[in-house]
């Protein structure tokens, strides 16, 4: 394997629009190939006067790893994070200072990866943020530690908001992520069972299921007529319907079947009855 061009890949992490996919193959090269020297070099970027690089920086360090070794890729299994308590600091440290957003997004979402339950006071502070790409990355961090009071009270009033991403993903740290339950957690879900968006519908449908709470009967019944569903929800969809997982997924209609079989007071005659 020839060496890493550490120099090349920081310069591609600027190049072309900060979403583009290019530059985050090179942050991605970097990430997965963490060491000291790289480690200082987004360290040092954090502390630029270019929001770009500040920015990159803190995506760098965000999920900095030991290389995988044959054997780790083979079996997938996911390296060792490193200098977690040293780019928490710094990250920290930046949240203190910026004033780009762009740079504040990165952050942001970084806090969430380095995963330190220290930072969600500070994460916290940015849940009414008028930029729905921050909120977003609130959302994002926030779901790193679903199970935390704090973090489920922020969690419900995002469930709420404008932007369809943030609900989405905040019914998604809800639903699926937290083990908790509350009145609260599930008049949430009950709210978007007809969640213009579909994903957010989907996730607010499983909140309701993995506690099961029969509201979700009728709403899964819907889904699982329109023919598929989304895998990751699985689990939580069969915890209502007390359906085993299998290999290759449950069916829609051996879903159907199940709900009919528990619930066939909440459900339309059956057409092929």
């Amino acid at each position: 394997m020839p060496p890493l061009n550490i120099d090349d890949l920081f310069v591609a992490t600027l190049a072309g629009e900060y979403d583009g996919d290019e530059p985050w193959q090179a942050v991605s090269e970097l990430r997965r190939n963490g060491s000291r020297e790289i480690f200082e070099r987004a360290a040092d970027w954090c502390r630029s006067e270019d929001a770009l690089k500040r920015a990159r920086g803190a995506d760098i360090l965000a999920q900095l790893r030991v290389p995988q070794s044959t054997e780790q890729k083979q079996s997938l299994v996911i390296p060792e994070p490193l200098y977690i308590q040293e780019s928490t600091a710094i990250i920290l440290d930046m949240l203190n200072t910026e004033t780009d957003e762009l740079a504040l997004r990165a952050e942001i979402h970084a806090l969430g990866h380095l995963g330190l339950p220290m930072v969600i006071n500070a994460v916290l502070r940015y849940g009414g943020h008028p930029n729905e790409d921050i909120r977003y990355a609130v959302t994002h961090a926030l779901g790193h530690f679903p199970n935390d009071a704090r973090v489920m009270q922020a969690l419900v009033t995002l469930g709420d908001d404008a932007d369809q991403d943030v609900r989405n993903w905040a019914l998604f740290a809800l639903g699926t992520q937290s083990d908790q339950d509350s009145p609260e957690m599930r008049d949430l879900f009950a709210r978007h069972l007809d969640d213009s968006f579909p994903d957010a519908r989907q996730e607010a449908i499983a909140g309701l299921a993995k506690r099961g709470d029969e509201r979700a009967v009728l709403p899964l019944f819907e889904v699982m007529q329109s023919g598929s569903y989304f895998a990751h929800l699985e689990d939580d969809f069969a915890k209502l319907t007390g359906l085993d997982r299998v290999e290759g997924g449950i069916g829609t209609d051996d879903f159907v079947d199940a709900l009919y079989a528990r619930f066939p007071h909440l459900l339309p005659p059956r057409s092929d009855a």
